[in-house]
């Protein structure tokens, strides 16, 4: 029985730190990296309402597309089969892509599409 308890007690302590929430009842303060402005948790901006990825035409070929995560670009690329496939590839640190600029911006000047 006493193995039980113990099992209850670690798992609500699990779940009281996803939650967000200490033992003590305070909320976990948020984690900082290396002195730079923004917390360790946050939401990665969203691409939204952007043309889907297509590697059909000429022009298609030579777009960049919108990921639906913003820290990260779509590129048509050759495929071993003699067709075209879609690349993931990842802006540099600090970035996000915007579509209508067909590059990775710095976070002030990116709004989505």
């Amino acid at each position: 029985m006493n193995g039980r308890r113990s099992w209850t007690k670690l798992v609500l302590l699990v779940l009281l730190l996803l939650a967000g929430l200490s033992v003590d009842g305070r909320g976990i303060p948020p984690q900082w990296d290396g002195g730079s402005a923004s917390p360790r948790w946050t939401v990665r901006p969203m691409n939204v309402n952007c043309p889907p990825p297509s590697c059909i035409t000429a022009k298609d070929l030579n777009t960049l597309w919108a990921s639906p995560d913003a820290t990260q670009y779509i590129r048509c690329r050759p495929a071993p089969t003699g067709y075209w496939m879609v690349e993931l590839k990842p802006c540099a640190p600090g970035t996000l892509f915007q579509f209508s600029r067909q590059t990775c911006v710095g976070t002030r000047n990116w709004s989505s599409c």
